[in-house]
């Protein structure tokens, strides 16, 4: 049945959805990088307009999902052990007009499950309840349904619920696997599907292994939805407390460490919420030691930034060092900075050259240390440094001919 659409925006993928897309599509060989490459570009795809020719979509008569490159983030919307037969599935799967009725704009990417009064219907994704209508009566009862937002504005949509089962309040914010409704005796069935801004999404569910997790017309999928593992969740307490013991420390590299441990699994408790806050606070304190380091360095006091630089790398490790390249490269086209930026990133330029002299690259090893040797003046370590070493190379290279 066709729906109304409800207007949200942004992507987030956390490692879990990540790892849950490799386990299932078998792409073990396919680095995190490569997946949320492939997501990125399948979204391109998907988001421009809600019609039929779109990633996964395929004609009526044929199967849906195939080859989608897409994670794999929602479980099946009813209690784990339980199965439900697809009424519908994507694109009118095997109905075809002109009795589909996802055939049309917000709902090619929909499920029609049969599901009636007195059954459960689950959260399929940790969120937070937004609308919440199960008032309409018998006769009415198309017209009820809950949607759930989630951390990437994705929003599932549960149409055709039964009337006055909600068990949720607009604003609760819920787990996968609890429920959160029942199903309705007018409509036989649960209409459920992802929208996100003003187009419906692709969906695969965790917990579904064939048809690359998208069940067609006539299956009966048996859900796992059984909600986060109490383990899971006593992991996520545990680490956001010592992030919290690191942050009162003022040890805000630790703190940040512990925190990103907190928030790998997405379970949204109110100790991940807290965490992923205090990321960003953390954060912030190393961007703004960072900022009053290039103050230093603007106001003249260059001898004074590179002290402080030295010992926010010191406390803050990789993070801090991709934070201060990131504000250096703002002032490498500077004159009056551009010197002195050029030998703080000067770094990255002698492990390259080590690594191309260890390597017997002399071609690149000679490059690299030319070009060090250029950021420094004749007296100073690192002039004589690159000089000495661009001495061996020089006669490394003399040797194999």
């Amino acid at each position: 049945m066709a729906l109304a659409v409800f207007s949200i925006g942004a992507v987030i993928l956390t490692h879990s959805v990540l790892n849950a897309q490799k386990a299932k599509a078998g792409d073990e060989q396919k680095t995190e990088e490569e997946l949320q490459k492939a997501y990125e570009e399948t979204e391109k795809k998907v988001s421009p307009a809600s019609t039929d020719d779109r990633p996964g979509l395929a004609p009526w008569s044929s199967k849906q999902g195939v080859g989608l490159e897409w994670p794999a983030k929602y479980y099946l919307p009813w209690p784990a052990g339980g199965s439900h037969e697809v009424y519908q599935s994507w694109n009118g799967n095997k109905i075809g007009p002109p009795r589909a009725t996802h055939m049309k704009a917000q709902n090619y990417y929909a499920w029609d499950f049969h599901i009636v009064r007195g059954q459960y219907i689950c959260a399929a994704r940790d969120g937070k309840v937004t609308v919440v209508k199960d008032d309409q009566p018998a006769g009415s009862e198309n017209d009820n349904v809950l949607y759930i937002e989630h951390a990437d504005k994705e929003v599932s949509v549960y149409a055709h619920i039964g009337s006055g089962t909600a068990l949720v309040a607009s604003g609760d914010k819920v787990l996968a696997g609890q429920k959160i409704c029942q199903g309705s005796n007018e409509s036989l069935h649960l209409h459920f599907v992802i929208w996100k801004g003003m187009i419906d999404y692709p969906c695969r569910f965790i917990d579904y292994a064939p048809d690359n997790g998208v069940p067609q017309y006539g299956s009966s999928p048996v859900s796992g939805n059984k909600g986060p593992d109490d383990a899971v969740i006593n992991e996520i307490k545990a680490n956001f407390a010592k992030g919290e013991a690191a942050y009162e420390a003022k040890d805000y590299f630790t703190a940040l460490k512990f925190y990103k441990a907190a928030t790998i699994a997405e379970v949204r408790i109110e100790e991940y919420e807290s965490a992923l806050e205090r990321i960003e606070e953390c954060r912030g304190i190393i961007d703004t030691e960072v900022a009053d380091a290039i103050k230093n360095a603007k106001e003249g006091d260059f001898q004074g930034a590179e002290k402080r630089f030295k010992e926010i790398k010191k406390t803050y490790g990789d993070y801090a060092k991709e934070r201060i390249d990131a504000a250096l490269e703002e002032l490498k086209d500077d004159p009056k900075f551009k010197d002195w930026v050029n030998k703080q990133r000067a770094e990255k330029l002698w492990i390259s050259a080590g690594e191309a002299f260890q390597k017997e690259d002399w071609n690149t090893a000679e490059k690299l240390y030319k070009e060090l040797k250029s950021l420094y003046k004749k007296g100073e370590p690192e002039y004589e440094e690159a000089r000495k070493k661009l001495s061996e190379v020089k006669m490394a290279k003399i040797l194999e001919e």
